[in-house]
């Protein structure tokens, strides 16, 4: 027997004297590092961890060291130098990834969620079609844990719990009176265990299940045994059934993912084309000890959380009770409060991994793989999400949108000297162009004229226009569309035909909710201001524009600058693509914004 084979009969006889956990904790990350006569050298992580355990198990460890080595063997100490001591939990993480990505197409970001599920200590459940790289995320999860167990099943109606759990030890049962299961090799010894078509397992596997999956606990006979489970993955072509008693396992799946088949073609052939890929080994210093997945799980939880993130929560618990409420309470939308504490515990762990000591936008936007219930729910639960990202900064823009429209609104003139006739004070001062238009200033898609008498006959209360180009005047012109007098397309030698909305406002029109002023014939204010000196006009735009600038700071820096530094390893190219949809929308409400103020001081100037 080799010196290395004698350090591993220590370790098998230290684990029958120990307790499971005693022993993964304080034995199996020991590694034998030499021998030589009778000196043993031992590779342990650090100085602190001797410490410890020479204070707890020194006599122990002592007795079945000269029980195996001889009575004259002296026991020394090498401290770790594993390049994993040197790596960040992010860069770890990150390496990892890679490596469990080799030879895969389309399913990195399954992957990495795998993976932070695992260190978070929560499940998974896969849906999708068979041949979807569903078992290999599990099967390659395993390897990253030294030392790791797994268990893998497809479980089908006929599935019984000593196919899942073990078989009854018939010694025990019949010398002993003890009902108990032999657990070698199956779920309860399993650090990473995969469940295929979980559905259609019978009510007495999922029972046991719902203890094991949530309390990490299995019940083995009259023991009370704690499991090893990091992660349960659970995969099947379709969701749980209704009606059925299986919502209770359906909701201990807190990521939820939907596997399906390569969709670029060029990945596809890719895939067909390319030979099969030996995975390479994983270095020692990348696997995840025992020590390492303890410390993570623990440092995780210091993690606080950003505002943003606070605020957007709040918006997004409005927002799936209201789809509830619309959905007729079918708990569809419904997330318990022990999925949100989880989900709590499942941003902190992403943070952390990602070398962060906040819970920013990029770990709450993972939450989009876990609250959903129902696959056409999946539509309405990201657009809660994109929303609830966006919510102060569009709320703030609407206050501000109504602030211009109450500015722009005519006010009703204090006495009758204050104002000159109708058409004198909103239009005398207006230039006209071909004695029956009014220039649009600064309208987007170049010159664009607007009828005097259409003007004439504006008033505060919207009314639908058409926007075209006129053929034979070759101009753009908008047109109100007035009860009465029918607007005949081809009788105005019409083209690009595009509907608006039309408003009466001082000095000018809102024209789908921008204010436009009209070219005038001087520089003075238009008698329609005669109920607001024009200081105070500037004085209220001023405030607005003070308004919109603390709003779009507080955006740039609090959440916009988030996804423009965005490096969170665990989202994908469409999640970003969502919020990418959402900051752009975001920025166009804040330009149409900004329009609206920028003609306002063209008006008043």
């Amino acid at each position: 027997m080799s010196p290395e084979e004698k350090w591993n009969e220590c370790c098998r006889l230290l684990s029958e004297k120990l307790s499971r956990q005693e022993f993964d904790h304080w034995f199996r990350p020991i590694r034998f590092h030499s021998y030589n006569e009778t000196s043993l050298s031992l590779n342990v992580p650090s100085a602190e961890f001797r410490a410890q355990l020479e204070a707890t198990y020194l006599p122990l460890l002592a007795n079945v060291l000269r029980s195996v080595f001889g009575p004259d063997v002296k026991l020394f100490y090498e401290y770790s130098t594993n390049k994993h001591k040197k790596l960040s939990p992010r860069k770890h993480i990150a390496s990892l990834i890679k490596w469990m990505s080799q030879g895969v197409y389309e399913k990195e970001q399954i992957i990495a969620m795998a993976l932070l599920c695992a260190v978070a200590g929560e499940n998974m459940f896969l849906l999708g079609p068979p041949g979807t790289a569903k078992s290999m995320v599990a099967s390659r999860l395993k390897m990253v844990f030294r030392g790791g167990k797994s268990f893998d099943y497809l479980m089908s109606r006929f599935s019984t719990p000593d196919e899942i759990f073990g078989p009854i030890s018939i010694s025990r049962l019949k010398n002993e009176d003890r009902y108990e299961r032999l657990t070698a090799g199956y779920l309860p010894e399993a650090d990473v265990v995969f469940l295929d078509e979980i559905w259609k397992a019978g009510p007495s596997i999922q029972n046991t299940l719902l203890t094991v999956i949530n309390e990490h606990i299995f019940h083995n006979g009259g023991q009370v045994v704690r499991t090893p489970l990091k992660v349960l993955i659970a995969a099947s072509n379709e969701l749980p059934a209704k009606d059925e008693g299986l919502e209770a396992l359906w909701d201990r799946f807190l990521v939820r993912m939907v596997s399906n088949c390569i969709e670029s073609d060029a990945a596809f052939f890719k895939m067909i084309k390319g030979a099969d890929v030996a995975m390479s080994e994983l270095p020692e210093q990348q696997s995840i000890t025992d020590e390492v997945y303890s410390r993570w799980q623990q440092e995780s939880k210091t993690v606080d959380i950003q505002e943003s993130v606070v605020c957007a929560i709040k918006a997004l618990r409005k927002s799936l009770a209201e789809l509830e409420k619309e959905d007729g309470h079918q708990l569809r939308y419904y997330i318990s409060d022990r999925r949100w504490r989880k989900a709590y515990r499942l941003m902190q762990t992403s943070a952390y991994l990602n070398g962060r000591n906040e819970i920013n936008l990029t770990d709450y936007l993972l939450l989009i793989h876990s609250f959903w219930n129902d696959v056409e729910c999946i539509p309405n639960v990201l657009n809660a999400f994109t929303s609830s990202i966006s919510d102060s900064i569009l709320k703030e823009l609407a206050k501000i949108d109504k602030s211009i429209r109450r500015l722009m609104t005519p006010q009703k003139p204090m006495s009758q000297q204050e104002v000159a006739p109708r058409m004198s004070s909103d239009s005398v001062d207006f230039a006209e162009f071909d004695y029956f238009y009014y220039l649009i200033e600064n309208y987007p898609g170049g010159d664009t004229y607007f009828s005097k008498w259409d003007y004439a006959a504006l008033s505060n209360q919207t009314c639908d226009g058409v926007q075209y180009f006129e053929h034979k005047l070759k101009k753009n012109i908008i047109h109100t569309l007035i009860p009465g007098r029918p607007f005949v397309a081809s009788t105005q030698n019409s083209g690009k035909l595009t509907k608006v909305k039309i408003q009466k406002c001082r000095n000018g029109a809102l024209i789908n909710g921008t204010p436009y002023a009209f070219k005038r014939k001087n520089s003075q204010v238009s008698g329609s201001y005669a109920s607001t000196p024009e200081s105070s006009v500037n004085q209220r735009v001023a405030m607005i524009q003070k308004q919109l600038k603390a709003a779009t700071d507080e955006w740039q820096t609090s959440v916009a600058a988030i996804w423009a530094d965005n490096d969170n390893l665990f989202l994908s190219a469409n999640d970003l693509a969502l919020i990418n949809k959402m900051l752009n929308y975001v920025n166009e409400q804040i330009k149409t914004i900004d329009v609206k103020l920028n003609n306002i001081i063209t008006m008043v100037k």
